[in-house]
């Protein structure tokens, strides 16, 4: 028995690194493609990563669908700005830089927040329930397409700009979700929830920017207060359903990230100002601690909701019915991790090696950009084939068993960003700064595979007693709410210190209430 448990702490360790490491490596990379598509990455790395670890077959039967769940929880969070939010921290001003810090914590808790909650949809729900998402998750991802494709979002972003938000895209997802909910009644239950974020986003933004005149970074985008709103939207919903687990890891992962977006930039902030050591050492100085500071924002958050779900959640919840009627959703997930995630950060490489000269204009008198059409199609029609030939159980290549298959689904979506994010910066590699940043990435995922490929694929015996996630039990605890409330303290004594770090702004800083001549820190 004491043999058994010393390998089950030994086994969660791993899995808590493993999904640590996933989400840093998946951040670095978000930071080469950025926004909602960026964010995907890291999203599905840590869901895959925690679904991997957690030794529980039912998760590793839904590993498609958990892994789409992470990428779209994390997606929610990519349309908030935090660079100018970064440029106040980098001041000399004590307030400017608490402020920037607070600010900072407010976006990386709703990136944690949301993207745990969503994901929690996919350990707790109903197999009917996830099923009835197939139909307007698809339309609605038509419905993006052809408004970017057509360039109508951007005319009408032009025409009502409403503080650089994406007030398109919350109210496409409105009117999706009516029409599918009037046009098919079985999916009126996912039909609601989008609904309902989409209402959240539009609260949040109405009162906090429109009624209230908040603005976090001005200039730049207010759409971190729809945010605000959805995350208010979606924990208001999952305790309309009493979902108590899932709010659990809500606000475990609110805390987590936002905590990991303050330590994270902390140390950025010391490396550009070469505190201490990285003065003193010729090799720590010039990197590009930006990026640093992204897959520090990523390891904290992977590590945190990795405890939560593997040491608190994995042996208490139990496992979700099954009762769909098709399994539609999981060819779903599959396209949208292998096809639209991929297309939605890869095509930035063409555009940026075209922007910059390092291909031709054109090969054999057609532009360029079409044969990368061709090649990203064939590639695309090759992994739908894979897909629907496995889901006739006539792909030999396949492995046989849910773990096996969820295997290769992680090192095919960390491997793929890795090779892309590489070849697009491949020009750039004669930088110290970004070819260690590569280098990092490299290693990264190379330490994810030997975890990966070292795993038995041995199911945990679950207890006999489990919590549904209704049960009250399923409480944040007097833990969280002790580390909540030392949350302000721990900020301003991190602003008080970057203050003292150095003499004079940094590089890239801004002030949102002093002015220079008011600037003052610790003496």
């Amino acid at each position: 028995m004491a043999d058994a448990g010393k390998r089950d702490g030994r086994h969660m360790l791993v899995g808590v690194v493993l999904a640590g490491v996933a989400m840093s490596l998946g951040w670095g990379i978000r930071g080469d493609y950025g926004h909602e598509a960026g964010a995907m990455i890291p999203g599905a790395l840590v869901a895959l990563a925690i679904c991997l670890a957690s030794g529980r077959e039912d998760w590793w039967r839904r590993a498609g669908i958990i892994g789409m769940c992470g990428a779209v929880g994390w997606a929610f969070g990519g349309q908030m700005s935090y660079g100018r939010v970064i440029g106040y921290t980098a001041s000399s001003s004590l307030l400017d830089v608490f402020y920037g810090y607070t600010s900072l914590l407010l976006i990386g808790g709703l990136w944690g927040g949301i993207g745990a909650a969503v994901l929690s949809l996919s350990l707790t729900s109903p197999r009917s329930y996830l099923e009835q998402f197939v139909r307007p998750l698809v339309v609605l991802w038509v419905v993006w397409l052809l408004l970017g494709l057509s360039g109508l979002t951007e005319r009408l972003v032009t025409w009502q700009y409403l503080h650089d938000t994406d007030w398109v895209g919350a109210s496409s997802a409105l009117a999706v979700a009516v029409v599918c909910a009037a046009a098919f009644r079985r999916d009126r239950s996912a039909c609601v929830l989008i609904a309902v974020l989409a209402l959240g986003w539009w609260a949040g933004y109405a009162v906090l920017t429109g009624l209230l005149g908040l603005h976090m970074t001005p200039p730049r985008s207010d759409n971190w207060a729809g945010c605000v709103g959805l995350f208010v939207a979606l924990v208001l919903y999952l305790h309309k359903c009493n979902n108590r687990a899932a709010l659990t890891l809500a606000g475990w992962g609110f805390l987590f990230g936002g905590l990991g977006f303050v330590v994270g930039d902390f140390f950025n902030m010391l490396g550009r100002a070469q505190w201490g050591p990285i003065g003193g050492c010729e090799a720590l100085q010039g990197l590009d601690y930006w990026k640093w500071m992204e897959q520090l924002f990523g390891l904290a958050m992977g590590l945190g909701l990795a405890v939560v779900l593997l040491r608190r959640v994995r042996d208490k919840l139990p496992a979700p019915p099954e009762d769909g009627q098709t399994n539609r959703l999981n060819v779903v997930a599959l396209i949208f991790l292998l096809i639209v995630m991929m297309w939605s950060n890869l095509f930035k490489n063409v555009r940026n090696w075209a922007r910059d000269g390092h291909i031709p204009d054109r090969l054999l008198g057609v532009d360029v950009r079409w044969w990368f059409l061709i090649i990203g199609m064939l590639l695309s029609l090759v992994v739908l084939v894979a897909i629907f030939r496995q889901r006739r159980g006539r792909l030999a290549l396949c492995p046989p068993t849910d773990f096996g298959r969820a295997q290769l689904l992680f090192l095919v979506v960390m491997w793929v960003p890795v090779l892309g994010a590489f070849t697009q910066a491949l020009p750039r590699m004669s930088s110290c700064g970004v070819l260690l940043v590569h280098v990092s990435f490299w290693l990264s995922a190379g330490v994810c595979s030997l975890i990966v490929l070292s795993l038995r694929g041995r199911a945990v015996e679950m207890p006999a007693e489990t919590l549904p996630a209704t049960d009250v039990a399923w409480r944040l605890g007097r833990r969280y709410w002790i580390c909540l409330l030392l949350v302000p303290a721990f900020v301003f004594l991190v602003a008080y210190l970057t203050v003292a770090s150095h003499d004079e702004p940094l590089g890239g800083s801004h002030l949102r209430f002093s002015r220079p001549a008011d600037v003052s820190g610790p003496s």
